[in-house]
């Protein structure tokens, strides 16, 4: 696990390390030396460097690396926002004076673009130290033209964020630095794990500042971040006299007559995820299909329309049943129409268990949340942007923009979100946590059905929603990275490939 925390809150740990008699330059030299040692471990063969360094603090970290680059036998550029050292202030005017003595430097404003571009061309590395953790909104001056020209870099290390990233919510609102390495102080920072500023973030290191986080880092993480080598000690235990009740037992309601493979995968997903039993309750012309696609799922035949599930008969063909399952997932190809509304409302005012809603149990939801009158507790919610944007009355392009707080607004009415995209997030209450694993090789048709199954799984052995959406976005996630290719994937090869941690083990 990884664990982010806002610039403020870092920021504050900064002062709290100053209480500790442990002066902010001292800090400041602890945390350039450590970039300068990671970046010179990380590329040996890289002889120049060219350091942008902005007018705040993070200049300053910039100006420390730079002199500590030169103390390693490289040849360090500065490139600075301000005219002289006298310009700056406090710890950065110290730690620009020290570099300026030693590494070349020149003022950006009385270099051309050309000369700025030559710079940066004929250095290995770029070093971007323009802009910190204190810095909201979008970029201007001099630190907006560097960020621009920037861009044709072949090699760009950001120092504690990519500037133009908002440090706390992951947005970017003009340019920003796309970094192919983040060395980040004390502690990542809470907007590096969340898209679109994730995306400009490339690897992440942290260097230390000469404290230890835990006396100056107090409380709950802002945002936690898992990735596949969490999924082993996430896993439910399974002992060796386990018989396929005691894995819990799901349903799956789904289908339609345009959309019958969803509720097939998302069933397939929740068996290789370790359901001991599987209902999948389909419309009525799915069960010949159904039965031949997935022998060892138990058929529920609906009464339908001939497209659709009927809601007026939906109960008496579910009731026997449902006692027997701990969990539902409701919406895989369910489809769109007055009744599958109706079958949303009902559904949800009578099932008391944990439920998973996805697809277009989403939209019904909405649709139908005038005839809801009970509060979601149970509920999971696994939406993707345009589903999002939906419930939130917004556009998607805002919702890929402002992923945490539409996190967060979510959260709020439903309990618990998977929000599904780059770096998944999970809220659910104060508890917010980030998937760091997955790529483009989850993008394809059926992906998310496979999803809602393998959570649906983790539901009916008793994990909590928050747990259940976390493992099961990790080894969907493995799934996909094990198959070793972005294209030509089918969901339900992401469905055979799901292990989780006793199988894991074994490897």
């Amino acid at each position: 696990m990884r664990h982010y925390y806002s610039g403020e809150r870092v920021r504050n740990a900064d002062r709290l390390a100053e209480e500790l008699e442990i002066p902010g330059i001292v800090l400041m030299e602890n945390a350039g030396r450590g970039a300068a040692e990671l970046i010179a471990e990380r590329y040996p063969s890289a002889g120049k460097f060219t350091i942008l360094c902005g007018p705040g603090n993070n200049g300053g970290d910039g100006f420390v690396v730079a002199r500590r680059l030169a103390l390693l036998g490289r040849e360090p550029f500065v490139i600075m926002t301000r005219r002289s050292a006298d310009e700056y202030a406090g710890d950065a005017a110290v730690a620009a004076k020290a570099a300026i003595s030693c590494v070349r430097a020149a003022c950006s404003e009385d270099m051309s673009d050309e000369d700025i571009k030559a710079a940066i061309s004929n250095a290995d590395i770029l070093v971007d130290a323009l802009l910190g953790t204190g810095s909201k909104g979008a970029p201007h001056g001099e630190a907006e033209r560097l960020i621009n020209i920037s861009a044709e870099a072949a090699h760009i290390i950001s120092l504690d964020i990519p500037s133009g990233i908002d440090s706390d919510t992951g947005e970017i609102q003009g340019e920003a630095v796309k970094a192919e390495l983040t060395v980040t102080f004390l502690a990542a920072k809470t907007g590096m794990g969340i898209a679109p500023a994730s995306l400009y973030c490339g690897e992440i290191k942290i260097s230390d500042i000469g404290v230890c986080p835990d006396l100056v880092l107090h409380g709950r993480p802002d945002l936690t971040g898992y990735s596949s080598r969490d999924i082993a000690c996430m896993s439910p235990i399974t002992p060796k006299d386990i018989y396929k009740g005691a894995r819990g037992s799901l349903i799956v309601v789904g289908g339609s007559r345009n959309f019958r493979g969803a509720p097939l995968l998302a069933s397939l997903g929740a068996l290789r995820a370790g359901c001991g039993l599987v209902f999948l309750a389909v419309p009525a012309f799915m069960t010949a299909e159904a039965s031949a696609f997935l022998p060892e799922a138990i058929l529920l035949p609906l009464p339908d329309d001939g497209a659709f599930i009927r809601a007026d008969l939906l109960m008496d063909a579910l009731s026997p049943h449902l006692g027997k399952c701990d969990a539902m997932v409701l919406g895989p190809g369910l489809g769109r129409s007055h009744d599958t509304e109706v079958l949303t409302a009902l559904l949800c005012n009578t099932w008391d268990k944990p439920l998973l809603l996805d697809a277009d149990a989403l939209r019904n939801f909405k649709n139908a949340e005038h005839n809801i009158d009970k509060h979601m507790d149970n509920a999971l919610i696994t939406p993707h942007a345009g589903e999002a944007a939906y419930l939130l009355n917004i556009g998607s392009g805002e919702v890929s923009s402002h992923r945490m707080s539409s996190c967060e607004s979510l959260a709020k009415k439903f309990g618990t979100v998977l929000l599904k995209g780059p770096n998944t997030l999970i809220f659910s209450g104060h508890e917010k946590r980030v998937i760091e694993s997955g790529g483009p090789e989850l993008a394809i048709p059926g992906s998310g059905d496979v999803l809602s199954g393998a959570i649906g799984a983790f539901l009916a052995s008793g994990m909590n929603p928050i747990d259940a959406a976390a493992l099961g976005a990790l080894v969907h996630a493995s799934a996909g990275a094990r198959l070793g290719r972005v294209n030509g994937i089918l969901a339900r090869e992401l469905a055979d490939n799901i292990i989780t941690g006793d199988a894991l083990n074994a490897l």
